[in-house]
């Protein structure tokens, strides 16, 4: 089990070390990627955490999450495309060492952004306040990837590698799960970290559902318990 938290610079320099000895035209772009995904990690985390802060945020959540998501889907989906081409396309039947790198990457987003939206609401006696002021930034547009200059270019190229790709990356995953006879999920460390949270420690986590970017697991407990998890980009919640 990992911890700690995974720094930016160590995901991306992980993600470059695995990739950059490959003929992939995506290597170059481990930034960029790790980018996109953060800044949508980062969204959804206040989007969810302000959603349990009142009735009001909760709905300033939903319409920041949707005009966000408008803006800025098609380039997340383009970086997650870009690091799930470079994953199978490096690694091929070491179908473990992506997949390790690919969880990596999806925890470490996930945890950054947890420690930053955590630390915000706790540092203010008016949450409300707090969550409708950023949700409102998300809403204008002041987060979007388009203002990134030094990574924007990037997602724009590998929004047309993808578009140029189609269903290859598709085909290319299932005939290498067919040959290996495995299947790995993105959040399997966010949910092992849920576990414990929730006095389910040295959990036993299988993978039932798995259609990035949502996945469904269950993580069995010593106590013959078990919970049911569900994840959405990496973000994952106890299904009551």
């Amino acid at each position: 089990m990992v911890s700690g938290f995974i720094s930016r610079a160590a995901v991306a320099a992980g993600l470059l070390t695995l990739v950059g000895c490959a003929s992939s035209p995506l290597s170059p772009k481990g930034d960029a990627i790790y980018d996109a995904l953060q800044a949508d990690t980062r969204m959804r985390t206040w989007a969810d955490s302000c959603s349990e802060v009142s009735a009001r945020a909760e709905k300033a959540a939903d319409v920041a999450r949707t005009a966000w998501w408008r803006r800025n889907g098609n380039l997340v989906e383009s970086a997650d495309y870009g690091l799930a081409w470079d994953m199978v396309t490096v690694t091929d039947k070491r179908q473990h060492t992506g997949a390790r790198v690919a969880m990596a990457l999806t925890w470490g987003v996930v945890e950054t952004a947890e420690a930053e939206v955590n630390a915000a609401l706790a540092s203010t006696s008016n949450r409300e306040s707090v969550c409708l002021s950023e949700l409102d930034r998300y809403k204008a547009g002041d987060y979007d990837l388009s203002d990134r200059e030094g990574t924007y270019q990037q997602l724009l190229e590998l929004q047309h590698f993808k578009d140029m790709k189609g269903d290859a990356l598709m085909l290319r995953k299932a005939s290498i799960e067919r040959q290996t006879g495995k299947e790995y999920g993105r959040s399997f460390y966010v949910v092992e970290k849920l576990a414990k949270r929730y006095a389910c420690p040295g959990a036993d986590v299988t993978l039932l559902r798995n259609n990035w970017p949502e996945e469904v697991y269950m993580a069995s407990c010593d106590s013959n318990q078990s919970l049911l998890l569900r994840c959405d980009w990496g973000n994952c919640r106890i299904i009551e």
